[in-house]
Parts: C-alpha cells; sequence; structure tokens
C-alpha cells in the first residue's frame, strides 16, 4: 500500500518524476559507458602469437611481451626506417612529432599537437619507472624546451624519428638519450 502512495504521488508530483527518471537513465547508461570501455582494452591487450612476436621482435630489434599492442607493434614497424624531413608526417619523409601524431591517430585515434612542445603539453606527466607501451618520452636537445618526441615501446625502447636515421628504435639507457632525456607522459 505504502509503494502504490509514493508511486501515485511521483506522478502527481511531475518534477520529482522527471528527476526520478532521469536519475534512473544516467545511472543505466554510466553503467554500460564502463562496460564498453573494458572491453575495449581488452581487445586492444589481447596476447598475440608466438609468429607475431617472433617477427616483430626481430624487425624492431627488441623483445616483444606476449601482451603488447598488436596494431601499435604493425603500425610502428611499418614506418621503420622512414627517411627524417623537417616538418613531414608521412611514410616518404616525417619528423618527430609527425610521425608520432600519425602513429597515434592511426592507431589510438587521438589527435595531438604538432610539434614535441605542444604534444608534451597535452599530456600526463608520469615517472620513467612508470612508463608503458605507448606512453612518450621527450627529450631537451641543446635548448631549454622539449624538442624530441618518441613512442615508448618496452624494457628502455622507444621508437622515434631520428634527424640522422629516420624512424629507429633507441634505448634509453643508451649515453646519448640519456644525457637529454626530459620526461615521460602518457595521453589521457
Amino acid at each position: 500500500m505504502n509503494l502504490l502512495k509514493n508511486i501515485s504521488f511521483l506522478f502527481n508530483n511531475r518534477i520529482l518524476l522527471i528527476f526520478f527518471l532521469n536519475s534512473f537513465l544516467i545511472y543505466f547508461f554510466s553503467a554500460c559507458t564502463s562496460k564498453k570501455q573494458v572491453l575495449k582494452k581488452d581487445i586492444s591487450t589481447h596476447k598475440v602469437n608466438k609468429q607475431f612476436l617472433e617477427t616483430y621482435s626481430a624487425r624492431l630489434g627488441i623483445a616483444l611481451k606476449p601482451d603488447c599492442n598488436k596494431k601499435l607493434i604493425e603500425t610502428v614497424s611499418s614506418w621503420l626506417n622512414t627517411p627524417y624531413k623537417y616538418g613531414g608526417n608521412t611514410k616518404q619523409g616525417t619528423d618527430c612529432s609527425g610521425f608520432v601524431q600519425q602513429v597515434y591517430a592511426e592507431v589510438y585515434g587521438v589527435s595531438l599537437a604538432r610539434s614535441a612542445a605542444d604534444i608534451f603539453v597535452q599530456c600526463n606527466k608520469i615517472q620513467r619507472s612508470d612508463l608503458k607501451e605507448g606512453d612518450l618520452v621527450f627529450f631537451k636537445i641543446n635548448t631549454p624546451k622539449v624538442s624530441h618526441v618518441g613512442i615508448y615501446l618496452t624494457d628502455e625502447y622507444f621508437i622515434h624519428a631520428s634527424t640522422k636515421k629516420g624512424v629507429i628504435v633507441n634505448s634509453l639507457t643508451e649515453e646519448y638519450y640519456a644525457k637529454y632525456f626530459f620526461s615521460a607522459g602518457r595521453i589521457p
């Protein structure tokens, strides 16, 4: 009987009814959204097969992990040996930020700024020890501002567009990159 009174009261008071329905819909749709996000993450980090690991580990010159992001690895591998071209962002020639911008658009559907310094501003800063595959690494090379960016792969290795060798994999532990490393970042 009490329940009928409450329902009757809600129907007679339209403002409360609208509030109740809106609250229910917000709860319902927010629950659906979070399930979709988990599903998307699970798809991008599923384990790859042994042949994939062997092929792409050899191509990149590093030992990839079974839970690597297949789309990221395939995409960056397709850019290997692309020549360096200041202001470029194609496989005919690219600079560091053009390379990162194109990879992020293709792999994650994320639009990044066009300079290393501006991409740095877009990031949440993280500790170097917290780097995960797909995070960004930033360098200050002979300048007080961020001047170079690369994409972290695994175990201190990153891929970037080098001015001398084009798109290449290097280690953050190499003397040159250790000297100029500035920060790590994650795109939210």
